[in-house]
């Protein structure tokens, strides 16, 4: 069978000792690769009084590893033109090398030793310790940051994956030893339910021979699998948090949603992009931002991953505006579950997600985050080949449908965070005050 060369298209290699492995031809005339680890190491396993460790242990696995201290990783990637990025999520951590294609073996090295044999050197520690707790400091006291904590706070029960941020608390960050962070990587940094994903001209023979080479250091284990219990209606139906000397509110509008892999996703992704996804186009934008001028920002958010997910409608408003922007993000939420969304509005939003796609092949990387969804959602390896169909496919009554089980607004909870002394005056929902 001929390999494929379609970067839209991925293909499921041999597993290495449990890891499975995914390659991804690079856009036409790409001179650049990127491969991936992505597995079961989100803040979501985070143990109790150890809150933070994943995203400690995701920030310092690219500090150094196996020969490298931080700074002789530094000049090594410098010296090859790469970087390694990394990303913390509930549900699974990330860790990215790319450079140029040229030196793909050698940047898979990298990334072996990265993923198998992180250093935690103590003064790499101390100093991701520090950096964490900036990012703790800066959640709590600026308002956009601290609206989204609220607002998974409102929605999720204790002990949900989705609920925290990730960065913990200043208890739990002092608690933190380098012995707990040995521990969660080994515990977490798996082969099991982990994918490793190579976006390079390389062909598959190679590419399972290098894996293999370069992992084989992975016990065939599996994480311990996370618990999602079901997201129950929220007690409150809104939260205010006051921060004196701010001049925005940051107001949130969300709740609890539906899986990356459900069978009303498409529809339910159309649902937000009409909604607030689309810059310009989208409904929130055009009332809140563009014809009101009210809100510095309006759009929303659509969070399904594998387990589960939430929503957000969300606006950034001064302190004498931000009364008037609650209704109206609350009443176009509802429009989409009480309106049918016009075929004229549904079509310029659909073409313009379709319009993006090619978009996204202008580069090694941008085409790479396609692969690495395909693989961690593990959905079919042409999944992208047939997703403009899929969307084509949707109708506007399935729009309708799909709004009310993903973005449904009847369990969500509103939030403002900032300079809000007078919340308790907040409009109601239909726009009167309370």
């Amino acid at each position: 069978m001929t390999e494929p060369t379609d970067p839209l298209r991925v293909e499921y290699l041999s597993p290495v000792e449990g890891l499975e492995v995914v390659r991804q031809s690079p856009p036409p005339g790409a001179a650049s690769f990127s491969a991936t680890y992505v597995g079961p190491a989100g803040w979501g396993f985070d143990p109790d009084g150890r809150e933070g460790s994943a995203r400690l242990v995701n920030q310092l696995v690219t500090s150094a590893a196996g020969r490298y201290d931080r700074v002789e990783l530094a000049r090594e990637l410098d010296r090859l033109g790469a970087t390694l990025s990394r990303q913390c999520a509930p549900e699974s951590a990330e860790v990215t090398v790319w450079g140029p294609a040229s030196e793909w073996e050698r940047l898979t090295s990298i990334l072996a030793d990265v993923v198998l044999r992180p250093r935690f050197d103590p003064s790499d520690v101390s100093r991701a310790r520090r950096q964490m707790r900036e990012r703790q400091l800066r959640e709590a006291t600026q308002p956009a940051s601290r609206a989204e904590r609220e607002l998974l706070h409102a929605i999720f029960p204790p002990d949900h994956p989705y609920r925290e941020t990730g960065l913990g608390s200043p208890r739990s960050l002092v608690r933190l030893s380098r012995t707990d962070l040995v521990r969660f990587h080994r515990e977490h940094y798996t082969s099991g339910d982990a994918r490793l994903v190579l976006t390079t001209p390389a062909r598959s023979p190679a590419v399972e021979r290098v894996a293999r080479r370069l992992f084989r250091g992975f016990e065939n284990t599996r994480s311990v699998a996370l618990s999602v219990p079901p997201a129950s209606r929220p007690r409150t139906t809104e939260r205010s948090v006051n921060l004196p000397g701010r001049s925005q509110v940051e107001v949130r509008v969300g709740g609890a949603s539906i899986s990356r892999t459900a069978p009303e996703y498409p529809a339910a992704f159309l649902a937000n992009e009409v909604l607030g996804g689309r810059p310009l186009l989208s409904r929130l934008f055009q009332r809140v931002r563009e014809r009101g001028g009210l809100a510095y920002h309006a759009s929303s958010e659509l969070e399904a991953m594998r387990f589960g997910g939430y929503w957000i409608a969300q606006a950034g408003s001064g302190a004498d505006r931000w009364r008037r922007v609650v209704p109206m993000l609350r009443q176009e939420v509802d429009r989409l579950r009480n309106e049918t969304v016009g075929t004229p509005e549904l079509e310029r939003t659909r073409q313009s997600v379709i319009g993006e796609i090619p978009l996204a092949l202008e580069s090694t990387a941008e085409a790479h985050e396609l692969a690495v969804e395909v693989a961690y959602y593990r959905l079919p390896s042409d999944y992208w080949l047939t997703w403009p169909a899929r969307l084509k496919a949707v109708r506007p009554s399935e729009v309708r449908q799909a709004a009310a089980i993903a973005l449904d607004r009847r369990s969500s909870v509103t939030v403002f965070a900032g300079p809000v002394r007078n919340a308790s005056r907040s409009p109601a929902p239909d726009g009167r005050r309370r």
